[in-house]
């Protein structure tokens, strides 16, 4: 039984993780680019592989308010071109990219933080429409809560904002 045959342990930074390993603090870890790398240079095996899924599965996410979006549409609006200016950049300058991963991860291996960098860049959605059977994923992973079993997967997203930049020709000019 998952629940009681093992104990978890919170760390709440990947580098910790990593750390925990090698340090035999701990036996696993589920850790995310860049930390993966690391791990796999420091003689670590991976168990599983998200992006190797034959399923859709939402690693990440933008969030909101209802609230905040339709009291202060102007500046989520302003905030998502600027996040979605941010995609086409982090693609399209790839030097650049590495040097902002490096920075906030504090990685040092170049090579760790370049392969991460390419997982990443193969994966993201350009365009970050949250994925309706995404959301369903999540939510048939939350079987001990009763209301997650019929919930709608349309309540927890909201892509008007992205759809309103497209009809505007925003998106026309990222690609």
């Amino acid at each position: 039984d998952p629940l009681t045959d093992v104990t978890l342990v919170q760390l709440n930074e990947m580098g910790l993780l990593v750390n925990g390993l090698v340090n035999e603090v701990i036996d696993a870890a589920a850790i995310s680019i860049p930390s993966n790398f690391r791990a796999k240079n420091l003689g670590f095996v991976e168990l599983f592989d998200l992006t190797r899924i034959n399923r859709t599965y939402i690693t990440g996410a933008v969030v909101s308010t209802k609230r905040f979006i339709d009291q202060r549409r102007d500046i989520a609006k302003r905030f998502m071109k600027a996040y979605l200016e941010g995609i086409k950049k982090y693609l399209d300058d790839e030097e650049f990219s590495i040097r902002v991963i490096q920075k906030w991860t504090r990685m040092k291996n170049r090579d760790e933080v370049k392969d991460a960098y390419a997982l990443q860049a193969r994966n993201i959605l350009k365009i970050p429409r949250t994925p309706l059977e995404g959301v369903k994923t999540i939510l048939d992973g939350l079987e001990k809560i009763p209301a997650a079993k019929t919930a709608d997967p349309r309540r927890f997203m909201d892509m008007s904002l992205i759809d309103e930049l497209e009809k505007e020709g925003f998106l026309k000019t990222l690609y």
